[in-house]
């Protein structure tokens, strides 16, 4: 039963993103989705460091998408626009940071990070917003 649940969402997720021109595998109840972390003065210290250590180098030491690896022609995000919140809940940018995109690239770091660690990361690039 699992794995035919586990089938369905990668048909589901396959679905989203070929019809996304965008690349972003983000399932469609990502928008309702809501971090299960608070914005602790902790949290958002740990989300700093692995900020620090995996996003910096293309969005920038201050989140505003000019960070020496970003793509010019594609520049990251600017993580400090906060016209972009509505776009971007909890659950989007969860999901954007787990499964990234190839084109343009935002590299899936579900590999890398824990399931907790992107949520993590999740509320301190929320802190960013102006």
């Amino acid at each position: 039963m699992r794995a035919l649940w586990l089938a369905s969402i990668a048909v589901s997720v396959f679905l989203q993103s070929a019809a996304n021109p965008n690349g972003w595998q983000i399932p469609e109840t990502a928008r309702d989705e809501k971090s299960p972390l608070s914005a602790t003065s902790a949290v958002l210290k740990k989300g700093k460091s692995l900020y620090d250590s995996h996003c910096q180098k293309c969005h920038g030491p201050l989140g505003k998408g000019d960070g020496p690896d970003g793509e010019r022609e594609n520049p990251p995000a600017d993580l400090t626009d906060a016209s972009r919140a509505t776009r971007n809940t909890d659950g989007v940018l969860f999901y954007k940071i787990w499964n990234g995109r190839t084109d343009p690239k935002m590299p899936a770091f579900k590999s890398e990070l824990s399931k907790d660690e992107v949520w993590t990361v999740v509320e301190y690039a929320k802190s960013l917003r102006k």
